[in-house]
């Protein structure tokens, strides 16, 4: 089954957390969320004016993505810190 992964390094088992897209649809529908999602995390639009209504499908996935990426962030972080003590 396609699937886009989420954040990579957001945790031990980031390789096995995907958002996976429907097989029978045959069209990706999760990549217009993943990218206003990051459009709107740069703080280019509101996700709520591409998403009015949005469904709990949509909420969830936006939920997945941001817990995800924030996670991520942190790790990021808190890697360079560690290179940063270590003089790396």
């Amino acid at each position: 089954m396609p699937g886009y992964r989420v954040a990579p390094d957001c945790g031990e088992d980031y390789s096995e957390l995907k958002i996976r897209s429907c097989p029978v649809a045959s069209a990706n529908r999760l990549s217009s969320i993943i990218q206003t999602y990051h459009r709107h995390r740069a703080g280019l639009i509101q996700i709520n004016n591409v998403y009015p209504n949005p469904t709990c499908a949509t909420l969830e996935a936006m939920d997945v993505l941001h817990s995800n990426t924030e996670e991520s962030v942190y790790r990021s972080q808190e890697r360079a810190m560690k290179e940063a003590k270590n003089g790396n």
